[in-house]
């Protein structure tokens, strides 16, 4: 059996088991799981559409399911549910990055890539299904595999905790929070961040050791958030 035969096998194997979808198009599959470390035929194209699919799915989810929300708590919503972490958990649980085909990529021993990696898999398969089938089948598959996500929803539009420190630093008339960032020595595979974040409220400053900036700073403004509500000055 050629190397392609084997990587759609098993790609039509995993993906009929975990997303309960049978191809009728196994070319398309073949170039859903194809980096384009091997070939000028890869992901990217899939990734692009699959994106505005999986976008489109979940607005027009939330729309209908909060009619008494307005857009910006359904915008915060709808981006906090389509992040790049969401989507690479749901691509990791389902095991997309095993049928992965590619050459020379590290993606076990570097956490950055393989989110990354993994979110594009996650794109590629939604747009190639949604080619190889429609809207209403990829609804029916988004809807199911971003489930606990979607029943996990307590408060529609919950603002992130670095936004809500900032709100609450303008609120009381005082500067806006100040963040550093230090990377910190490792190997390059493998990057990680301490993020720092000052208040003119507080004499010391609080830190955090993350794998992105981005986490970092939204991690550290939680710590500085509990702070403060602790301190009963929220």
């Amino acid at each position: 059996m050629s190397d392609k035969k084997i990587y759609i096998k098993n790609a039509y194997t995993l993906v009929l088991s975990k997303l309960n979808y049978e191809f009728s198009n196994t070319n398309l599959l073949l170039e859903a799981i194809t980096h384009k470390s091997i070939s000028k035929v890869n992901y990217e194209r899939l990734e692009f559409l699959g994106d505005a699919v999986i976008q489109l799915i979940i607005t027009e989810y939330l729309y209908k399911k909060y009619p008494d929300h307005q857009e910006g708590h359904l915008s915060r919503e709808k981006q906090a549910i389509v992040s790049k972490k969401v989507l690479s958990n749901i691509s990791i649980n389902i095991g997309l990055p095993n049928i992965l085909r590619s050459n020379n990529l590290a993606i076990e021993s570097n956490d950055s890539l393989k989110e990354s990696l993994s979110t594009d898999l996650m794109e590629s398969i939604i747009g190639a299904i949604f080619l190889d089938s429609d809207y209403r089948q990829c609804e029916k598959i988004i809807l199911k595999i971003f489930g606990e996500y979607l029943d996990s929803i307590e408060t529609i539009g919950q603002k992130d905790s670095k936004t809500l420190l900032q709100e609450y630093m303008q609120s009381i008339g005082q500067p806006l929070p100040i963040y550093d960032t230090v990377k910190i020595s490792g190997p390059s595979h493998d990057p990680k961040f301490k993020i720092t974040c000052r208040l003119e409220i507080y004499k010391t400053s609080e830190s955090v050791i993350s794998k992105t900036v981005q986490s970092g700073q939204q991690e550290v403004s939680k710590v500085l958030l509990n702070k403060i509500k602790n301190e009963k000055k929220i």
